[in-house]
């Protein structure tokens, strides 16, 4: 072998045994394994895999002397084990990111199999370009005799793990040897916002520092992989139980929640944990993945940091399915109605304004929550073509109510994030089922929560402005439950602001409450916005609002929620003046 080529592979050994070395090579440093490099076997091939030089470490690995291996095809390429596509592979990986690294086997001139460790990287010798293979001697086999029996796994290039097939192929093995162990699955949470904030540079960073802190917790017995783009593996020999599981979970998101510092910047990640135990969790190492994949979903799903699959879990998730495949019925079937519960004008001592809302009789289960079924059609993507369904329902029946000379009323109608981020940016979605009815814009009120704000996008504000351009009133629900909502009032154009319950529980007897809630009354009135407050339920508490100028008050005290014959009967009794033209008008029809 050339001397120059002798003096490069002993700098590449000795670089990768110190890791402060000054001498590097310029490809990505973590993408190198250090099981690539117990040997120091090396060959030098052209681009196409052609060998052009070899050194005599690789002479006594492979069997052969130099003079029979120049000028041709790399051992691994002639074995007759792969085909074409293990050279495209290779030849992609180093001009794409100037590395390639996998396991792959080779014929011994003897005709045993060998299982090596390969490193192949992008090497210029004055105007020539060639490839420079690092080989480690992994396993002798001579149970490999075929094909069939032939996996190429590559590492990650990015970040020197396990990548995903290879992890897979490892935690396929694991399974078959019978031995008790542990999974976890990381996810980390938002992390393509470091690439869009930032670069993929940074990124990249990140997690190869990320991969460093975890190999650095794992050691040796256990097995670690990149099994996605922002997504990690752990498999743990000897961890039988769940409060093991737990101990490594907490100790994995110690590391990716410790403070990161990359350049100048310090950066903090956050993650999702799933775990299961082999073999009380699958029957397989694919069911086993499911498993944890369910895990992982439901610990997104419930906010939380971590959680471990278990039966219960998997009964709570087949529940839900169905109870999704109920409601999917229910929209199809138009079981999910509206009821309206009456917002009183204290200054004219009559109802002004009616919230519409969602009521599920299911002919079996019975009343279903909107608690349960809401958020159900969020997670599901139902929850448009609800919305669709009861923002229609309600602009059907406040034209009825119009018609029947009640033309004073308005309603609001809830709007969830999901709906409110997809509307178009003019909103005609939402206004042309106005103009279908011919209800002036300015009877529909559109509530929306707190959330939507807290991602800032600025959508949402020409969302805002061409709906109330259009005419229509923009109320926010719940006000007082989210974070910053002051500085929500300030950002955004608001009609009519609802004082969540919470605040007025308490009032007038409990000092704090009373204060909080005038102070609230204050601000709102002075921002030039109505102000409703929901849940009043006692007289003194009504008395208290009114003393505070308050012009809206919504609860029990009045009604509660109304279906359309109740509240027909509900505006008569309070306004019998227009008993009389109503009933001449539309007659008993509008009662059906």
């Amino acid at each position: 072998m050339p001397q120059w080529l002798e003096r490069l592979i002993y700098q590449w050994n000795g670089w990768m045994d110190r890791t402060t070395a000054s001498l590097r090579p310029s490809v990505p440093a973590p993408a190198y394994s250090r099981l690539a490099l117990l040997s120091s076997a090396a060959t030098l091939c052209d681009e196409n895999g052609i060998i052009l030089a070899v050194n005599a470490p690789f002479e006594a690995l492979s069997g052969y002397r130099a003079e029979e291996l120049v000028g041709q095809l790399a051992p691994a390429l002639r074995s007759g084990l792969y085909d074409t596509g293990l050279m495209v592979l290779i030849q992609q990986a180093v001009a794409e990111r100037g590395v390639w690294q996998g396991q792959v086997l080779s014929r011994h001139k003897s005709g045993r199999m060998l299982a090596e460790q390969l490193t192949v990287c992008r090497y210029q010798h004055g105007a020539d370009l060639h490839l420079l293979c690092l080989v480690g001697l992994m396993q002798e086999s001579s149970s490999l005799h075929g094909p069939s029996s032939v996996s190429v796994r590559v590492l990650d290039p990015l970040t020197g793990l396990l990548d995903r097939p290879g992890f897979y192929a490892e935690l396929d093995h694991q399974c078959q040897t019978g031995a008790a162990f542990g999974l976890l699955s990381l996810d980390l949470k938002n992390f393509c916002n470091i690439n869009t904030q930032f670069d993929h540079q940074t990124g990249d960073l990140l997690l190869q520092q990320l991969s460093d802190r975890l190999r650095l917790l794992v050691g040796s017995r256990e097995l670690l992989g990149r099994v996605g783009g922002d997504g990690f593996a752990l498999l743990l020999p000897g961890v039988t139980s769940e409060v093991e599981l737990a101990a490594w979970a907490d100790q994995l998101l110690a590391r990716v929640h410790s403070r990161f510092e990359v350049g100048p910047r310090k950066l903090r990640l956050s993650g999702t944990v799933s775990g299961a135990l082999w073999p009380r969790d699958g029957q397989d190492s694919q069911q086993l993945l499911r498993h944890t994949d369910l895990a992982l979903f439901e610990a997104r799903r419930q906010q939380r940091n971590y959680l471990c699959f278990s039966e219960q879990m998997l009964q709570g998730i087949a529940e839900r399915e169905a109870m999704q495949r109920h409601l999917l019925q229910a929209i199809n079937d138009g079981e999910i109605t509206l009821v309206y519960q009456p917002i009183w004008d204290n200054r004219l001592g009559r109802v002004a304004k009616l919230e519409a809302l969602a009521r599920w009789q299911h002919p079996e289960l019975g009343a279903v929550s909107p608690v349960d079924f809401i958020p159900l059609a969020e997670q599901s993507g139902l929850i448009q073509i609800l919305g669709e369904q009861l923002l229609e329902q309600a602009c059907r029946d406040l034209r009825r109510l119009h018609d029947a000379g009640y033309d004073w009323l308005q309603v609001s109608v809830n709007r969830s994030t999901l709906e409110f981020n997809t509307l178009s940016a003019d909103g005609h979605e939402w206004l042309s089922v106005l103009a279908k009815y011919q209800l002036p814009p300015g009877q529909l009120i559109f509530e929306i929560t707190e959330s939507i704000f807290m991602d800032g996008h600025e959508e949402h504000l020409c969302r805002i402005q061409a709906l109330r351009d259009a005419g229509c009133q923009i109320a926010i629900d719940d006000f007082g439950t989210g974070f910053s909502a002051l500085n929500y009032l300030r950002l955004y154009p608001m009609d009519l602001v609802k004082i969540d319950r919470s605040f007025v529980q308490q009032i007038p007897l409990h000092t704090q409450d009373r204060l909080l809630l005038q102070g609230l009354i204050s601000i709102v009135h002075n921002l030039g916005m109505q102000l409703v407050v929901e849940g009043v339920e006692r007289e003194e508490q009504q008395a208290f609002i009114c003393e505070q100028g308050c012009s809206f008050t919504q609860g029990y005290l009045f009604s509660r929620p109304l279906a359309w014959p109740d509240l027909l009967s509900y505006l008569q009794q309070h306004h019998p003046s227009y008993a009389a033209s109503y009933n001449e008008r539309v007659g008993s029809a509008i009662l059906i």
